[in-house]
């Protein structure tokens, strides 16, 4: 097929899918079809080239194909039916390629038996008859927000590793224990032991927070040595004595 050919069946495919909703179904579900397959390819054998719903606004037209696979003969109205053919319109050209759509641009095929094969070729969730379609596409959203917060929680949670790590390395402890909040370190100074920790700990953003720790570090390490020397001058003291009671 030539370009220009196929240019010309893509301006038919974007004027029918605005006129016809039996063919604007049948599109819908034949890019859903390829997605479903592609994305079952790419689980399988590390498939990359899916051609399906690959944009991010393409929730919406995911969401109606499941929908509309449960309830073949409802349709839609409004609003919401003007953004789907929007979103829709994106694929025109993927559309103008297909066969099917072809025989269906031609009068060949009826929409309708292409909608009926993929309900037939396709398992989807199943959803409660009373279900319309703003509740799905509602219980959609707020899934994915929930599933989007669960997935940035665990990058700041292994972000905070990574630092934690990193802050590890730079006192050459051991990490005893960690809370929300706060950092707890056991680290050797010379001869001694000694528990390094560190309040409101967060993740280190920048480097003027690295360098607070680590001067929260050498404060504690100080002190520690300032110990270290009274202990040992009690030391010397004590074998002083010592010496000298043993010496009269």
């Amino acid at each position: 097929m030539s370009k220009k050919t196929q240019l010309k069946l893509r301006d038919r495919v974007l004027d029918i899918i605005k006129n016809d909703d039996s063919f604007m179904d049948a599109c819908l579900l034949i890019l859903f079809e390829q997605q479903t397959f592609e994305e079952r390819q790419i689980k399988n054998s590390m498939y990359r080239n899916a051609v399906g719903f690959n944009r991010p606004d393409a929730y919406l037209l995911s969401d109606y194909s499941i929908w509309k696979l449960n309830f073949p003969d409802r349709s839609i109205n409004g609003e919401l039916k003007t953004r789907l053919i929007s979103k829709l319109e994106k694929y025109a050209l993927q559309l103008s390629s297909y066969k099917e759509v072809v025989a269906a641009l031609e009068g060949l095929k009826d929409p309708n038996s292409i909608v009926t094969r993929v309900k037939n070729e396709i398992d989807v969730d199943k959803l409660d008859p009373t279900t319309s379609l703003e509740d799905y596409l509602n219980y959609k959203k707020l899934e994915r927000e929930k599933e989007q917060r669960e997935h940035a929680k665990k990058n700041r949670e292994e972000e905070q590793r990574q630092k934690l790590r990193l802050t590890h390395d730079i006192v050459k402890g051991t990490i005893v224990e960690i809370e929300p909040k706060a950092l707890k370190i056991k680290t050797i100074f010379e001869d001694f032991e000694m528990d390094l920790w560190f309040p409101k700990f967060s993740i280190i953003k920048d480097y003027k927070e690295e360098q607070a720790i680590l001067q929260n570090f050498m404060i504690k390490k100080r002190m520690l040595s300032s110990k270290r020397e009274e202990f040992l001058s009690e030391r010397r003291h004590h074998d002083t004595l010592q010496t000298n009671k043993f010496n009269i």
